[in-house]
């Protein structure tokens, strides 16, 4: 097999979880691509990161990603509620108010540039496949769509068990997304599915530029 193509990227996450569950996701399915994907060091990480501080924070390190020549930049935010509709017109506005906040570089680099807001939280991704997890049965398993009507609280009690220390959480997420079967998370979530879909799309371009 040939070298692995470099893919350097940049995520803003409001949660802890996510800067476990999404760079995990991103290795293993770049892999399936023969891409390795790398990390920067622009996050929000170390200021406790939060919706609001994405909000705030997206647009200037798009612009600092794109300036440093990064190949990919992910930002996401948590609905905090559920969609039920079919056309789910609610994640569809929180992806617009999130595009928006990333301002004019979002249209000048979209073909970069990667959004999620799970529905309602990243908890409500990784409970669908917290079960892969099971020595002996621990969590359950949910139908295709769900999950999105429990509470935060209540999926927090069963992923973490009380337990809302950074890195636990993070421990969690990365154990779930190491195990997790992402193309049936893609029909179980739909909010997963909608980044799941910019993502491989945005790999089946990547691999076929020129280097």
């Amino acid at each position: 097999m040939k070298n692995k193509k470099r893919l350097d990227y940049t995520l803003v996450a409001e949660g802890f979880a996510e800067y476990a569950f999404i760079p995990t996701y991103l290795r293993i399915v770049a892999e399936q691509y023969n891409v390795q994907a790398v990390p920067s060091k622009l996050d929000l990480k170390k200021k406790q990161p939060s919706k609001s501080k994405v909000l705030q924070e997206a647009g200037k390190l798009c612009i600092a990603a794109m300036q440093a020549n990064h190949d990919l930049f992910i930002a996401g935010i948590d609905l905090d509620k559920p969609d039920h509709e079919k056309t789910q017109p609610v994640h569809e506005l929180e992806c617009t108010i999130l595009s928006t906040a990333i301002g004019k570089t979002y249209k000048a680099h979209s073909n970069k540039i990667v959004i999620y807001v799970p529905v309602q939280a990243i908890e409500h991704w990784l409970a669908y496949q917290a079960h892969k997890l099971d020595t002996k049965p621990t969590f359950p398993t949910f139908a295709d769509n769900g999950v999105e009507s429990k509470s935060q609280d209540e999926l927090k009690q069963l992923l973490y068990k009380g337990n809302d220390n950074g890195d636990f959480m993070e421990r969690t997420a990365k154990a779930i997304a190491e195990k997790a079967d992402f193309a049936q998370l893609a029909k179980q979530s739909r909010s997963f599915g909608h980044f799941h879909k910019q993502v491989t799309e945005f790999l089946t371009t990547f691999i076929n530029q020129t280097i």
